[in-house]
């Protein structure tokens, strides 16, 4: 079958591994930690990066989707029709539940996503759970462990609301058990599961602060704060890098 082009992320062809995360920024940082890592695409603010890990030199693709669940289908739809099977989310967090594992720096790898936005309702049922795939949540619990990083796992609650009117809405969700609060990875298990499971995937996780107790990284010793996310974040790259060297 010839390749062909895809018309939002302008690839014809991905990697089976693609590593997702929300911020065009932090995709350059992610291939600094690859071997050979090259741009290859930079189209409307997606940008994608190709390289090999350094150990066992597999091939990864490294794709913006942008915020939210909406942009997010977009980008995962073209990289599948392009080739992309396995799917790993780097993104930031907002902490819910009280304590010391619950704040800036904090890394969550869920097993499942409470599916509280529109997207996935499109692709799926309400009725059909959002879970990661079991092999690459494993991995990436895993890998975590042989890197001595602590990570959370559980349910987290994904909305595609930013800026939220009624702030007990926190306390409601944190009840229920979720973890933590972003805007993607319930879209994500949900598109997997669309494809028959043909596509896999799985998300870590960085908190920037806990919503319910009213701490981020810009309240208090800023450059601190920022300095604890960014080991989260660089601490979640080697965790996922990991895990795909695992898996292979």
């Amino acid at each position: 079958m010839a390749e062909i082009l895809q018309p939002h992320i302008k690839l014809a062809e991905v990697s089976q591994y693609c590593i997702l995360t929300g911020n065009p920024d932090r995709v350059p940082l992610i291939a600094s930690y690859l071997d050979h890592a090259t741009k290859v695409a930079d189209h409307r603010g997606l940008i994608a990066f190709k390289g090999v890990t350094k150990n066992k030199r597999v091939p990864v693709t490294i794709l913006t989707t942008g915020m939210g669940t909406g942009s997010s289908a977009l980008v995962l739809e073209e990289a599948f029709r392009a080739g992309g099977r396995d799917f790993l989310r780097i993104g930031s967090t907002g902490s819910l539940q009280p304590g010391a594992d619950h704040g800036i720096g904090s890394i969550y790898i869920p097993f499942g996503a409470i599916r509280d936005e529109g997207t996935s309702d499109r692709i799926a049922p309400p009725a059909v759970p959002a879970v990661a795939y079991p092999t690459l949540h494993s991995a990436l619990i895993e890998s975590a462990q042989e890197l001595r990083i602590n990570s959370t796992t559980g349910l987290i609650w994904t909305t595609d609301v930013y800026y939220q009117p009624d702030f007990d809405v926190f306390k409601k969700w944190a009840a229920f058990g979720a973890t933590c609060v972003e805007m993607e990875s319930s879209l994500l298990f949900t598109f997997c599961a669309s494809k028959n499971y043909e596509a896999r995937s799985a998300t870590i996780l960085i908190s920037d602060g806990n919503l319910n107790e009213d701490k981020s990284i810009y309240v208090g010793d800023t450059e601190e704060n920022i300095q604890k996310f960014n080991a989260g974040v660089e601490k979640s790259i080697s965790v996922t890098l990991s895990a795909i060297e695992y898996l292979n």
